[in-house]
């Protein structure tokens, strides 16, 4: 194709702001483009090792078990059309200066991102202190900086910034910090689930995730229904599980499902503090919203609805309901047969009734099943176990 045809065309594509959004070739991917200063370079940080380190910890992000959100954004060095039509038409130069003029600081290491939303668009940019790009050398009495810049429909243009304040600082966790960011700006609600799981999981103080959830709610707009503040509201739950204050966590397990009365992890969660209280009357009240009627139940998700009987069950285990705590049991490990913790409490509600030898039985089951045992940090059934003593505190399930 002739140049000038291209240059043509990347006009167009400038003259409806395709250029500083990139061009969608699809949509649910992050398109990573990155070009590194040779200072850096030095350091042993060469584009690919920029790119890996990204893109991996991306990944790690997004792929945070998750029962009720889809990622919305995926990694790809797929390069976007107008970076490669720029390169072809020798119009990189230009690129750089449409990108100037519609504000994108002017890039030496850049990051563009797409999302679900195909009008998102993120940089990471790595910029010298003066801003003389070509200039910068990394020097110990210098800040090495990592600048998010990008714009957001909702919110319009956003600029973060992370810095290190020598050559010698690591400058792999800036890469990760700016791979947090850009998933917390571009889907918030994995980027804290996966920062809240990461710190349960490492025994680590969960006040950091609570006071960025909080801005994020705060954040939000004041409607009376949200579904992405339920789903915040049903992890300031989790937090509240985590910190053994059970008051709390239910204030903010009702708060979610007032927020989205469709959110079936709210009503899951609210029945499982009612079984851990011993209030099992109310829990199996609570549950009904969730599995009935069979053919229209409020979930289509198995583990959530095998959650939901597993909870049945362990209620009417406890009112000694043992035929109807068995055909809960059946059901939910029909619905979810990798299950470990159905198994588990299937045999203590044998131990109850006097039934050891098959009681034996579903716990070698469950054994065996905890080869599939992942924590979902959304749900309490699957993040800590019912204690058989109401005033016994909660204990994070762990496998077998």
């Amino acid at each position: 194709m002739d140049p000038t045809t291209l240059a043509a065309i990347y006009a167009v594509l400038a003259a409806f702001g395709l250029v500083v959004t990139d061009t969608y070739v699809n949509q649910n991917t992050m398109y990573l483009d990155t070009t590194v200063a040779e200072s850096v370079k030095e350091q042993g940080y060469e584009k690919y090792v920029v790119d890996g380190i990204f893109i991996s910890e991306v990944k790690k992000i997004t792929k945070t078990p998750t029962l009720i959100a889809a990622p919305t954004i995926q990694s790809s060095k797929t390069k976007p059309i107008s970076v490669a039509l720029a390169e072809f038409a020798n119009l990189e130069g230009a690129l750089g200066a449409m990108q100037s003029l519609m504000g994108i600081v002017p890039p030496k290491m850049v990051t563009s991102v797409i999302v679900e939303d195909p009008t998102k668009r993120v940089q990471v940019v790595q910029n010298g202190p003066d801003g003389r790009v070509a200039e910068y050398v990394v020097a110990e009495s210098e800040t090495l900086k990592l600048v998010l810049t990008g714009y957001d429909p909702k919110s319009g243009y956003f600029d973060i910034q992370m810095s290190a304040h020598s050559k010698d600082d690591d400058f792999d966790h800036l890469i990760r910090d700016a791979a947090f960011q850009a998933v917390l700006k571009l889907d918030p609600y994995l980027a804290l689930l996966y920062d809240l799981n990461g710190r349960a999981k490492n025994n680590e103080d969960v006040d950091p995730s609570r006071v960025m959830i909080d801005k994020e709610i705060n954040d939000l707009p004041g409607s009376l229904t949200h579904d992405h503040r339920a789903l915040l509201e049903n992890l300031r739950g989790i937090m509240g599980l985590l910190d053994n204050d059970v008051a709390t966590a239910r204030a903010d397990f009702q708060k979610s499902i007032e927020s989205d009365p469709k959110l079936s992890v709210g009503y899951l969660n609210l029945a499982f503090l009612d079984v851990h209280e011993d209030r099992y009357e109310e829990a199996l009240k609570i549950l009904e919203k969730v599995i009935y009627p069979t053919y229209w139940p409020m979930t289509n998700n198995r583990t959530l609805l095998a959650s939901a009987y597993t909870i049945k069950g362990v209620a009417e285990t406890e009112l000694e309901r043992f035929k109807a705590a068995e055909q809960s049991f059946r059901h939910a490990a029909w619905l979810n047969p990798n299950s470990s913790e159905v198994y588990v409490y299937w045999s203590r509600m044998l131990k109850k009734s006097a039934r050891p030898t098959e009681a034996d039985q579903k716990m070698i089951k469950a054994k065996e099943n905890s080869k599939y045992f992942e924590n979902y940090p959304e749900t309490a059934l699957l993040y800590f176990w019912l204690t058989e003593e109401g005033n016994q505190p909660l204990a994070r399930r762990t496998k077998l």
